[in-house]
């Protein structure tokens, strides 16, 4: 079995240059939580839920500094929750593809200049498909 390790991120339909070992993402399926309920004669019951509040994706992923890749994490947040990004990584035992859409850079992005620097990019989204 192959340790997936080389990925392929998307933003808008352009390939996006990255950190190697930097990529991780959220699928969003959100937190569940288990409650008892009593139910009389010293009985419970389970009551499950999903807290969907918590159900949001998240794409997480450094970018060399650069002045390109300065601009394009500024387009990126300019565009609000508009953008799609996607992460592509193969190895002999298959493919795994996940799309997130509707997704915004939330927090501020810092850039710090040097020459082994690197941009932090974090995108929420809905739940990848």
């Amino acid at each position: 079995m192959d340790q997936l390790s080389n990925v392929t991120v998307i933003v808008n339909d352009d390939a996006v240059g990255t950190v190697p070992n930097t990529v991780k993402f959220d699928e969003g399926f959100g937190e569940q939580k288990m409650r008892a309920m009593s139910v009389g004669n010293d009985q419970v019951e389970q009551v499950y839920s999903k807290d969907v509040e918590t159900a949001v994706g998240s794409v997480k992923f450094e970018m060399p500094v650069t002045v390109p890749n300065i601009e394009l994490v500024r387009s990126w947040k300019s565009r609000g929750n508009t953008n799609v990004v996607s992460v592509i990584g193969t190895t002999r035992d298959g493919t795994v593809t996940r799309t997130f859409q509707q997704a915004a850079v939330l927090s501020n992005y810092e850039v710090e200049i040097g020459s082994e620097t690197s941009i932090p990019v974090e995108f929420s989204s809905n739940a990848p498909i």
